[in-house]
């Protein structure tokens, strides 16, 4: 049985140097597994898509689809992310998973396309379990090019969610709506970027100052987030101390394109370090 479980589509991010594998899943599973944590991912993807190739020392139960979810990322100078869907991968049948994956420490429910039916949490007995709200939050015109929407029913895909993952982007800069999904989940953790993250709660909000780096390509960065937050936050309790050391592992994310410099445990705990003295000489230039 895998401690950490991610259930959502893993997906090819087209970039300028070629195919990237991507997508909240695949992210957070490597993440997880960096830290030491045994980690396994439960996908839909076409034949495009090996586990032994794509996802190597990470446990996969692979739905058959005829294709893999495929997105055009594209960032403006400012950052602001434009994606374009290019293919779409089956939903996610959870009738077929394994007994023995339905009881991980923690599980990440990681839609980025829509893939999760109502209530997945319901289908596992999980100490801890997070979702990343991207794929909620968003739909495709008939261009392919990814839209805002309303969150239909946040109530039940939300069912039995302790953490909620989002980025002030996500939520088109309004605080509220964040605040707002509270009557869903007891701790929501909104994500901005190198200014750090909110944490809120029924009783009020707690902001957490991030590492900035210099970003390559932030893509993954709040799925690398989400999934050391929660291994911390399970190892700790600590909410706050969670969100620190899950701020320093998405600061080694940004440093490369896809997967490619995530850090293990101590380049995350260096990385603590640094911050803890940046912020006592109120700077961040190492």
């Amino acid at each position: 049985m895998p401690r950490f479980l991610a259930v959502g589509h893993v997906t090819w991010d087209r970039r300028p140097g070629g195919d990237v594998l991507g997508g909240a899943a695949a992210y957070a599973a490597l993440a997880a597994r960096r830290l030491g944590w045994e980690a396994a991912v439960l996908t839909s993807a076409g034949p495009d898509f090996e586990p032994a190739r794509d996802l190597p020392g990470i446990e996969v139960f692979l739905e058959p689809a005829s294709a893999t979810t495929r997105f055009v990322n594209a960032y403006d100078e400012q950052g602001e992310r434009r994606q374009t869907l290019l293919a779409r991968a089956e939903p996610i049948e959870l009738s077929r998973v394994p007994d023995a994956w339905r009881s991980p420490d923690v599980l990440l429910l990681a839609s980025v396309a829509g893939e999760l039916p109502a209530g997945t949490a319901a289908c596992f007995e999980a100490g801890l379990v997070g979702a990343t709200a991207q794929g909620w939050l968003r739909e495709f015109a008939a261009d392919g090019a990814v839209v805002p929407r309303a969150w239909p029913s946040p109530e039940r895909d939300l069912l039995l969610v302790h953490v909620l993952f989002l980025s002030l982007g996500d939520v088109a800069g309004d605080e509220a709506r964040a605040r707002d999904l509270l009557a869903c989940v007891p701790l929501v953790a909104l994500t901005r970027g190198w200014r750090g993250v909110d944490l809120w709660t029924r009783d009020g909000v707690q902001t957490v100052a991030a590492l900035p780096r210099p970003e390559v390509d932030p893509t993954g960065a709040g799925d690398v987030f989400a999934a050391a937050f929660l291994v911390r936050y399970h190892e700790s309790q600590d909410p706050v101390e969670a969100a620190a050391f899950a701020s320093c592992a998405a600061s080694c994310v940004v440093e490369g394109v896809g997967a490619s410099t995530l850090g293990d445990r101590g380049e995350v705990e260096r990385r603590l370090r640094l911050r803890e003295r940046l912020l006592e000489e109120g700077e961040w230039d190492e």
